[in-house]
């Protein structure tokens, strides 16, 4: 076997022989990008071509979404699946779709299951099934999902270990029940196990009050009966709570249900009457709301501005190895967005170049980080040898300053996991002889190597790869980050060099036509897109490769909305303040309130009044014919300007400060420190309107304002060629070239003359360029930025959630509605009440308060609500929603007689207050 993830030594015996995969049917019964993944990896191992299940929420409920990963199956009829959902939506659908699949393994032949990173690959009841079956689950067995899977039973075993974990309470639906049974809670339970039959587990007489409960729970769930009610729990949720204010007044709490990841039942409480809702929020998400759904969440102590850290395990059952740890604190709305690899590698490497430049206590901080990845990594190693772990897993964590708390152990390979192949190679040694070997790339191989292979497969070591690894996941959001269902994606230009692009299969095309084909952005799971990875000899250099990447990638479509300029101008802001910064899991909203602050004043400066007002500058300080020669520049200067007015997410990125800083403020002025003709053309590059071939004129620079660019610096670097000094910095040479001495012997005092007048030529206009910094000074954003304690520094106004929420609107504004109307703000499914069965949110002549829940909207798996925008009474309802009905972006959900009419400002008034601001803005230059 010979492919790109798998190297075998040149020496090989019965031992290499031994790992064949032909025997190898694989149904894969998960969606996303893994799904390709682990087609092409299975196969390329050898195995007999995979299977999959196809949704009919994919292919049948939003059409066009058929997976792409069908043009890379040869025999779609026998390899290809359709069930109703992957999970169903309730218990019982779930049950039935566990024997669906089971018949659809043993009517096919499969051999081996594997379910990725879904919430099927971590529920138990499902991998036991599977496991009863005689089918194979390549991932940790059901004895791992039941030891460490669910987060209250994981806790509970790190305590156990001494391994330290977050303060809260673990076993709320345990409390509910001991609260209902009064004094005498042996009792009470002892009647519950008479009374519903049920049947406990060993070991009962020997546990504790709490966790005796916590039996007769377990037992309830398999007779499918309630023993506590919703509002039980919340009752009882709220008496924790405030338990926990008692003492930590003010700290906001998360609810966390026991089954949920990647930020689906979630919600972070700060006031008692926001309690009630969460709970029910938590519930609804997670799919527990039914008799017998086991409603246990955990609830949490939200410790601030920390970071969220995670070690990747491996194990066989016998050994586990961990293989260093991830940054995924950068996320938003509890999912990740862009992770990066944390090493011991990668942190001392760091620690050499701070010490080589000088920057001892950037140096020191990483030195105890370091040490903080090393406990990390230990007690994740200890946790994984305990439960016998067998696959892949990965031990979470949050970290604080210098300490760290277990969260939980998400029992399945993570969407992230190629951070982690980025930064290691796994080479597997003969145990009778070391020089044999294989050397595996790919944690999903390794799966299936061990699920194949089990107690066979010697402990691994790990082998660095690369310095620095790096993901960046494009999910279907807006500006504001907020889920965007319904667009339709028609182009995607090829990836790069050292782009590593899981996309689903949407990159392929069409086998008959050789053409891209067009793909719908569904609603009905989670919003991500693609995974772009990459590598670099430091994070450094990893981020300004993937930004490059995420420059040059072009993708067009219909109601398109991709975080791609999230990315990239969150990545230009890293480099531009320090790439081993630590932002917390809270930077990433400070974060878009800033870039959404950057809105809210771009959105009053107008381009066409600042270029009148330059132009008059210009006449009074040149005269009439600097005029004619500054308005040839105009387009050169305003291209590439409005596209950063345009897009707050790329101005962010173009004012982060670089090594070498483009202006500085002296005396409530902006002066340049840099040759602005420079300046200029490297907007040009990073706006993407440089030269390069294959695109409309439209889309670059145009051909004579790139010879002026060309001409204006060959001039600068002649001059400075002639004056002897290659290297002179602007200041120095615009003071030369601005002063009435003649520099040596070298011009002539006509040629001097000229040279002068060339200068100001170059420079006229130019000053226009000062505006993002005056939008960067009145925003704060210069006030937002890295210490030297690698920490993120943050004004008050980027903290406070009322002006937060305020600021991020205004990145994505909802659709224009009428002053009457309550519109969808995107595609997805609407709900008009909680449940089939509870009351509606509202019904015709109820009156509402602005923030008043009037529904739901259920994007990419995430629950919304949907809420007045105004005072008012609801006039009509335009749909019943009552079971969920499929909604299109700016569709009227609501008719509403508004208390006040709205005030519409005029054209004029608009015009006015841009003037105003642009002039404002402008005194900075």
């Amino acid at each position: 076997m010979n492919n790109d993830i798998l190297k075998w030594s040149s020496k090989q015996s019965a031992w290499s022989r031994s790992f064949t995969f032909e025997h190898v049917k694989c149904l894969i019964v998960c969606r996303g990008p893994i799904r390709k993944e682990a087609i092409e990896i299975f196969e390329s191992l050898g195995t007999q071509p995979c299977g999959i299940l196809l949704s009919d929420k994919d292919s049948i409920v939003y059409p066009q979404t058929l997976a792409p990963e069908l043009r890379m199956i040869k025999n779609r009829k026998s390899s290809v699946h359709s069930v109703p959902d992957y999970t169903g939506a309730s218990k019982e659908e779930k049950i039935a779709r566990i024997n669906q699949i089971i018949q659809i393994c043993k009517d096919h032949g499969y051999t081996h299951l594997f379910a990725g990173y879904g919430f099927m690959a971590e529920d138990g009841e499902f991998i036991e099934s599977i496991e009863n079956a005689d089918i194979v689950f390549v991932g940790p067995g059901s004895h791992v999902a039941h030891s460490a899977g669910a987060k209250d039973e994981a806790k509970l075993l790190a305590r156990k270990l001494g391994v330290s974990v977050t303060p809260g309470v673990d076993n709320i639906t345990a409390l509910t029940l001991l609260a209902k049974a009064g004094t005498d809670g042996e009792g009470y339970l002892k009647s519950l196990i008479s009374q519903y039959h049920l049947e406990i587990a060993d070991g009962y007489n020997q546990e504790t009050l709490e966790r005796k409960a916590e039996y007769v729970l377990q037992a309830s769930y398999d007779k499918r009966v309630d023993l506590i009610t919703i509002p039980e729990l919340q009752t009882e949720t709220a008496k924790q709570i405030q338990n926990i204010w008692s003492t930590l007044p003010g700290r906001r709490i998360r609810l966390k249900h026991i089954g949920g990841g990647g930020g689906k039942g979630q919600r972070i409480v700060q006031k008692p009457e926001e309690i009630a809702e969460a709970v029910k929020a938590v519930l609804i998400e997670s799919k527990a709301t039914g008799a017998g759904d086991n409603k246990n969440f955990l609830i949490e102590l939200n410790i601030e501005n920390t970071r969220h850290n995670e070690v990747q395990l491996l194990g066989n059952g016998e050994w586990c190895v961990e293989l260093g740890a991830r940054d995924c604190s950068l996320q938003m709305h509890e999912q990740k967005l862009l992770e990066v690899s944390l090493t011991e590698e990668l942190l001392e490497a760091s620690i050499r170049d701070y010490e080589a430049q000088g920057k001892t206590r950037k140096a020191e901080v990483l030195k105890a980080d370091l040490k903080t990845v090393r406990a990390m990594c230990q007690q994740a190693q200890k946790f994984g040898e305990e439960i016998r772990l067998n696959s892949a897993s990965t031990f979470e964590c949050i970290v604080e300053k210098d300490s760290h708390y277990f969260m939980e152990v998400n029992t399945r390979i993570q969407v992230e996991h190629r951070v982690t192949e980025m930064a290691y190679s796994l080479k597997f040694a003969n145990p009778a002889d070391p020089e044999e070997y294989f050397i595996l790339d790919s944690l999903v191989g390794a799966m299936l190597f061990i699920a194949c292979y089990g107690k066979q497969i010697p402990k691994p070591e790990r082998l660095p790869r690369n310095v620095s690894g790096c993901e960046a996941r494009i999910n279907a959001t807006n500006a504001a980050l907020k889920p965007h269902a319904g667009g339709i994606l028609r182009y995607w230009s090829p990836p790069l060099e050292n782009e590593l692009r899981d996309d689903q299969g949407i990159g392929i095309l069409n086998p008959d036509t050789g053409l891209f084909q067009s793909y719908n952005l569904a609603g009905a799971y989670d919003s991500n897109v693609a995974l772009i990875v990459n590598h670099g000899e430091s994070r450094l250099n990893n981020f300004q490769q993937l930004a490059n990447i995420l420059r040059k990638t072009e993708i067009r479509g219909t109601d398109l909305h991709l975080n791609i300029g999230f990315h990239y101008g969150l990545l230009n802001w890293l480099i531009g303040n320090d790439a081993m910064v630590k932002p917390s899991t809270r930077f990433v909203q400070s974060y878009l309130a800033l870039v959404g602050h950057i809105r809210q004043i771009s959105d009053l400066v107008n381009l066409d009044i600042a270029w009148n007002l330059l132009i008059k500058r210009v006449k009074d300080q040149n005269g009439k014919d600097a005029v004619t020669m500054c308005e040839t520049k105009q387009t050169l200067l305003t291209r590439p300007l409005k596209i950063l007015l345009d897009d707050s997410h790329l101005m962010a990125g173009w004012l982060a400060t670089r090594p070498l800083p483009r202006w500085k403020l002296d005396n409530n002025q902006f002066i340049w420190v840099r040759n602005p003709l420079e300046i200029l053309d490297e907007l040009y590059h990073y706006v993407r309107l440089e030269e390069h071939p294959g695109v409309e004129p439209s889309e670059q620079i145009w051909e004579d304002d790139q010879k002026l660019i060309t001409r204006g610096l060959d001039f600068y670097k002649e001059l400075k060629q002639r004056l002897g000094n290659p290297d002179m910095d602007w200041q120095t040479l615009d003071k030369v070239l601005s002063g009435s001495e003649i520099p040596g012997n070298r011009f002539t005092p006509e040629l001097w003359a000229n040279i002068q007048a060339s200068h100001r030529g170059f420079q006229l206009g130019l000053d226009i360029l000062k505006m993002p910094a005056a939008l960067g000074k009145e925003s704060q954003f210069f006030d937002f930025h890295g210490n030297d304690e690698l920490e993120v520094e943050i004004p008050a106004i980027f903290t406070d959630s009322k002006r937060i929420n305020e600021m991020i609107t205004a990145l994505a504004p909802p659709p224009p509605a009428k002053s009457n109307e309550i519109l969808s703000w995107t595609g997805g499914t609407f709900y008009s009440r909680e449940t089939p069965t509870s009351p509606p949110y509202v019904t015709i002549g109820q009156h509402v308060e602005t923030g008043e829940v009037v529904g739901l909207l259920e994007v990419m798996k995430m629950f919304n609500p949907i809420r007045a925008e105004f005072p008012g009474t609801i006039k009509s309802m335009k749909l019943d929603g009552s079971t969920g009905v499929i909604v299109a972006r700016g569709q009227v959900l609501f008719e509403i007689e508004p208390d006040i009419p709205p005030v519409i400002e005029t054209e004029e008034e608009i015009l006015k207050r841009q003037k105003e601001e642009t002039e404002r803005l402008m005194q900075w230059w």
